[in-house]
Order: C-alpha cells, then structure tokens, then sequence
C-alpha cells in the first residue's frame, strides 16, 4: 500500500495504517535520531516519542506531503528541543556498591566557549551571505539545508518543476561560495 494511502487511512481512524507506517519507518526514523544524538537509549526514546506524537496529532497531517516528511520533522524538532534545554551537554554516570556512590563526569560533546563563539560567527557570516542571494534562491537554500526537504518537497512547495529546482539550487550555492570566498578575502 502507498505511504500516502496509509497516511490517509490513519488520519481517519485506522489503527492497522498507523502501525504499518510505525512498521515502515521506525528503522530509518531510528537511525536518523541515533546519527543526531549519538546516544542508543535515546534514539529509542525518541523514536517512540515521534510516533506517540504523530499518533496524537495525526489530524494536523496534511496528505499533499509526504508522512515519512511529517514524521522525520516531528524527530527533528524532539532533537533540538533536548539540545535547546542543555539535555546532551554532560551525562553523570553513578556507580558503586550498594550504600557507596561514585560519581564520574563524561566530557561533553558540546562546544568550548571558543568554539561556541566560532560557530556563532560562522552563523552570522552565513546569514550576511544568504541575505545577498536573490529571494527566490535564498529559499531554496533554506529548504534544502535548514529544512532539509528533499528537491521533490521543494519542487513541491515552491512550484518549480524538479529540474529547475535542482540547477537553480546549484546555481545558489555557486553564488553563496563566491559571496562567502568574499568574506574571507576580506577578513
């Protein structure tokens, strides 16, 4: 059965078509989250956590895109809400006999203060850039590598057919690499 049907049945009640869509997707939706967070136990809490939430809003799903697109944005946005609250920075491991407890610091993943000032700089000399490109390839910058919508999604969204999608997406960071190469003549 096609993804969309399923979607479609799911959306008006049918259980037997979320738990094909859960069967379908909870590998790859696994995997994504693990590539994210690095952690196994987590990947699993999320992965759960994504379908219990598609589950609960599967009304708000509209059928014109893609569930497998719905659903990995859904991930996306449990991902970054757990950095956004500090969740990642350090993991306290407690060991020790009963009655005795030893506690170790794992180092963080996250960025130093240096670095945290490098990627910040980063950011706003790619944002500098982005806002030099002409609107219409700025979105699709932005579709493609802040939304990571495929260029199927974005032909979609933008209306353009797939071919012109792709050459003027190649045509866009041809531009945002002279602009950037630009920058850093400068500094």
């Amino acid at each position: 059965m096609e993804e969309k049907e399923l979607a479609v049945r799911a959306k008006n009640g049918s259980k037997e078509a979320f738990e094909l869509l859960m069967r379908r997707y909870q590998k790859g939706l696994y995997n994504y989250i693990y590539r994210l967070t690095g952690q196994r136990d987590l990947a699993v809490d999320f992965t759960q956590e994504a379908f219990l939430k598609a589950y609960l809003s599967i009304d708000k799903y509209n059928p014109s895109y893609n569930f497998s697109t719905w659903l990995w944005r859904i991930a996306h946005n449990l991902v970054v809400d757990h950095f956004r609250k500090g969740k990642l920075n350090q993991v306290s491991l407690q060991m020790g006999k009963e009655g005795e407890e030893a506690e170790y610091e794992v180092e963080s993943r996250d960025p130093g203060p240096y670095e945290k000032h490098l990627n910040r700089e980063r950011k706003r000399i790619i944002m500098a850039a982005l806002e030099k490109l002409p609107p219409q390839l700025r979105e699709l910058i932005v579709l493609r590598h802040f939304q990571e919508l495929s260029y199927q999604e974005i032909s979609q969204v933008t209306g353009l057919a797939f071919h012109e999608v792709k050459s003027k997406l190649f045509r866009a960071r041809e531009k945002l690499r002279k602009i950037l190469e630009a920058y850093r003549e400068a500094l």
